[in-house]
Protein backbone atom coordinates (compact mmCIF):
# COMPACT_ATOMS: atom_id res chain seq x y z
CA UNK A 1 0.00 0.00 0.00
CA UNK A 2 1.06 3.68 -0.89
CA UNK A 3 0.10 6.42 1.67
CA UNK A 4 -0.44 9.69 0.99
CA UNK A 5 -1.92 12.93 3.30
CA UNK A 6 -3.78 15.95 2.00
CA UNK A 7 -4.15 18.87 3.47
CA UNK A 8 -7.37 21.40 2.66
CA UNK A 9 -6.31 24.99 2.25
CA UNK A 10 -8.31 27.90 3.75
CA UNK A 11 -10.76 29.50 0.36
CA UNK A 12 -9.20 33.01 1.73
CA UNK A 13 -12.87 34.46 0.19
CA UNK A 14 -12.26 32.82 -3.13
CA UNK A 15 -15.12 30.68 -4.20
CA UNK A 16 -14.28 27.02 -5.10
CA UNK A 17 -12.03 25.03 -2.89
CA UNK A 18 -8.16 24.12 -2.92
CA UNK A 19 -5.81 21.00 -1.19
CA UNK A 20 -2.57 19.88 -1.35
CA UNK A 21 -1.76 15.98 -1.38
CA UNK A 22 1.90 15.08 0.18
CA UNK A 23 3.59 12.12 0.39
CA UNK A 24 4.36 10.24 3.81
CA UNK A 25 7.77 12.13 3.62
CA UNK A 26 5.67 15.53 3.90
CA UNK A 27 6.96 16.33 0.02
CA UNK A 28 4.14 18.62 -1.82
CA UNK A 29 3.39 16.68 -4.69
CA UNK A 30 0.33 18.10 -6.24
CA UNK A 31 -2.09 20.44 -5.61
CA UNK A 32 -6.18 21.13 -6.91
CA UNK A 33 -8.06 23.81 -6.90
CA UNK A 34 -11.64 24.91 -8.19
CA UNK A 35 -12.73 28.88 -9.17
CA UNK A 36 -9.39 30.63 -8.13
CA UNK A 37 -7.27 33.03 -10.59
CA UNK A 38 -6.53 30.55 -13.09
CA UNK A 39 -10.72 30.25 -14.59
CA UNK A 40 -12.09 32.96 -16.31
CA UNK A 41 -15.24 34.74 -13.57
CA UNK A 42 -17.91 32.22 -12.99
CA UNK A 43 -16.44 29.50 -14.71
CA UNK A 44 -16.32 27.07 -11.87
CA UNK A 45 -16.87 23.64 -13.83
CA UNK A 46 -13.59 21.98 -13.72
CA UNK A 47 -11.52 21.24 -10.67
CA UNK A 48 -7.27 22.10 -12.16
CA UNK A 49 -4.72 19.64 -10.78
CA UNK A 50 -1.02 20.92 -11.12
CA UNK A 51 2.17 20.12 -9.77
CA UNK A 52 4.24 22.65 -6.74
CA UNK A 53 5.52 25.02 -9.25
CA UNK A 54 1.75 25.72 -11.02
CA UNK A 55 1.92 23.79 -14.00
CA UNK A 56 -1.12 22.30 -14.92
CA UNK A 57 -0.84 18.14 -15.14
CA UNK A 58 -4.59 17.72 -15.05
CA UNK A 59 -7.82 18.64 -14.75
CA UNK A 60 -11.51 17.25 -13.48
CA UNK A 61 -14.75 17.93 -15.07
CA UNK A 62 -17.66 18.00 -13.36
CA UNK A 63 -21.54 17.59 -13.98
CA UNK A 64 -23.71 20.83 -15.14
CA UNK A 65 -27.16 21.26 -13.36
CA UNK A 66 -29.69 18.73 -14.57
CA UNK A 67 -31.56 19.90 -17.03
CA UNK A 68 -34.93 18.20 -18.47
CA UNK A 69 -35.21 14.13 -17.62
CA UNK A 70 -32.70 13.62 -14.61
CA UNK A 71 -30.09 11.59 -15.48
CA UNK A 72 -29.09 8.19 -13.52
CA UNK A 73 -25.77 8.56 -12.30
CA UNK A 74 -22.95 11.23 -12.41
CA UNK A 75 -20.26 11.25 -13.99
CA UNK A 76 -16.75 13.18 -13.01
CA UNK A 77 -13.56 12.72 -15.78
CA UNK A 78 -10.53 13.22 -15.23
CA UNK A 79 -8.44 14.48 -18.07
CA UNK A 80 -4.91 13.71 -18.19
CA UNK A 81 -2.33 14.42 -21.52
CA UNK A 82 -5.66 15.13 -23.39
CA UNK A 83 -7.09 12.12 -22.86
CA UNK A 84 -9.85 10.57 -20.24
CA UNK A 85 -7.40 9.36 -17.63
CA UNK A 86 -10.10 7.73 -15.03
CA UNK A 87 -14.22 8.38 -15.17
CA UNK A 88 -15.83 8.33 -11.98
CA UNK A 89 -19.39 7.50 -11.75
CA UNK A 90 -21.34 9.05 -8.51
CA UNK A 91 -24.27 6.94 -7.58
CA UNK A 92 -26.83 7.04 -4.45
CA UNK A 93 -28.18 4.18 -3.62
CA UNK A 94 -28.44 5.10 -0.20
CA UNK A 95 -32.76 4.28 0.30
CA UNK A 96 -31.93 0.78 -0.95
CA UNK A 97 -29.79 -1.48 -3.20
CA UNK A 98 -32.58 -1.38 -6.39
CA UNK A 99 -31.84 0.40 -9.76
CA UNK A 100 -31.25 3.85 -9.31
CA UNK A 101 -34.79 5.71 -10.94
CA UNK A 102 -33.78 9.79 -10.21
CA UNK A 103 -30.85 11.39 -10.64
CA UNK A 104 -28.77 12.01 -7.01
CA UNK A 105 -29.31 15.66 -5.55
CA UNK A 106 -26.60 17.52 -6.76
CA UNK A 107 -22.90 16.64 -5.26
CA UNK A 108 -24.76 13.71 -2.83
CA UNK A 109 -23.74 9.79 -3.62
CA UNK A 110 -22.85 6.85 -1.57
CA UNK A 111 -20.74 5.16 -3.68
CA UNK A 112 -18.38 5.77 -6.57
CA UNK A 113 -17.52 3.38 -9.41
CA UNK A 114 -14.14 4.11 -10.34
CA UNK A 115 -12.55 3.63 -13.91
CA UNK A 116 -8.90 3.90 -13.83
CA UNK A 117 -5.62 2.36 -16.08
CA UNK A 118 -7.58 -0.63 -16.90
CA UNK A 119 -9.16 -1.34 -13.15
CA UNK A 120 -12.65 -1.21 -11.88
CA UNK A 121 -12.71 -0.25 -8.62
CA UNK A 122 -15.61 0.59 -6.09
CA UNK A 123 -15.85 3.12 -3.60
CA UNK A 124 -18.64 3.27 -0.41
CA UNK A 125 -19.31 6.28 1.41
CA UNK A 126 -19.26 6.12 5.14
CA UNK A 127 -20.58 9.15 7.12
CA UNK A 128 -19.72 9.58 10.49
CA UNK A 129 -19.51 6.67 13.67
CA UNK A 130 -17.32 4.29 11.69
CA UNK A 131 -13.52 5.65 12.84
CA UNK A 132 -13.04 8.49 10.62
CA UNK A 133 -13.33 6.16 7.70
CA UNK A 134 -14.94 7.98 4.47
CA UNK A 135 -14.40 5.72 1.66
CA UNK A 136 -13.25 2.40 1.05
CA UNK A 137 -12.35 0.91 -2.29
CA UNK A 138 -12.90 -2.27 -3.37
CA UNK A 139 -11.62 -3.78 -6.46
CA UNK A 140 -14.98 -4.87 -8.49
CA UNK A 141 -13.32 -7.23 -10.76
CA UNK A 142 -11.54 -9.47 -8.84
CA UNK A 143 -13.89 -10.03 -6.27
CA UNK A 144 -16.76 -9.77 -8.28
CA UNK A 145 -18.24 -7.24 -6.41
CA UNK A 146 -21.33 -5.39 -7.73
CA UNK A 147 -21.88 -1.62 -7.66
CA UNK A 148 -25.49 -2.46 -5.84
CA UNK A 149 -23.81 -4.21 -2.84
CA UNK A 150 -25.19 -3.21 0.25
CA UNK A 151 -22.77 -2.04 2.62
CA UNK A 152 -24.28 -2.63 5.36
CA UNK A 153 -25.47 -6.68 5.44
CA UNK A 154 -22.68 -8.07 2.53
CA UNK A 155 -19.90 -9.74 3.08
CA UNK A 156 -17.53 -7.51 1.58
CA UNK A 157 -13.81 -8.27 0.60
CA UNK A 158 -11.11 -7.01 1.86
CA UNK A 159 -10.24 -3.46 0.65
CA UNK A 160 -7.52 -1.97 -1.41
CA UNK A 161 -7.70 1.00 -0.44
CA UNK A 162 -8.70 3.82 2.37
CA UNK A 163 -9.54 7.66 2.80
CA UNK A 164 -9.84 8.71 6.15
CA UNK A 165 -9.99 11.94 8.22
CA UNK A 166 -6.42 12.76 9.34
CA UNK A 167 -4.05 13.16 11.74
CA UNK A 168 -2.35 16.29 13.30
CA UNK A 169 -1.79 18.87 10.74
CA UNK A 170 -3.56 17.18 7.78
CA UNK A 171 -7.45 17.00 7.07
CA UNK A 172 -6.95 13.31 5.20
CA UNK A 173 -5.53 10.31 4.86
CA UNK A 174 -5.32 8.07 1.81
CA UNK A 175 -3.57 4.40 1.33
CA UNK A 176 -4.19 3.18 -2.46
CA UNK A 177 -3.13 0.01 -3.47
CA UNK A 178 1.02 0.26 -4.02
CA UNK A 179 2.27 -0.52 -8.02
CA UNK A 180 -0.79 -0.29 -10.06
CA UNK A 181 -1.66 2.88 -10.67
CA UNK A 182 0.83 5.33 -12.53
CA UNK A 183 -0.73 8.47 -11.46
CA UNK A 184 -1.57 7.52 -8.00
CA UNK A 185 -1.63 11.04 -6.31
CA UNK A 186 -4.09 12.35 -9.09
CA UNK A 187 -6.47 9.69 -8.79
CA UNK A 188 -6.23 9.91 -4.89
CA UNK A 189 -6.55 13.99 -4.78
CA UNK A 190 -9.74 13.53 -7.13
CA UNK A 191 -11.77 11.40 -4.87
CA UNK A 192 -10.58 14.05 -2.00
CA UNK A 193 -12.14 16.53 -3.89
CA UNK A 194 -15.28 14.94 -4.18
CA UNK A 195 -15.85 12.76 -0.78
CA UNK A 196 -15.06 16.12 1.05
CA UNK A 197 -16.78 18.51 -1.01
CA UNK A 198 -20.00 16.11 -1.84
CA UNK A 199 -20.76 14.51 1.09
Amino acid sequence: MVSYRIRRLPADDEPGRRYHLFDRADQLLLVADQGSAWLPVGNVAQVRFARPGGEQVASMDLPGPVSGRPERKQNYAIIYEHAVYALLTAKDLSSGTGALTQAPAPGRFDRLVIEVEGYKWLGLCWTGGDNGRLLVLYDMETTGLSSSVDPESADLPEPIGLLEVGASDYDFDLTLPAGRLAQGPLLGLALVYLVDGFL
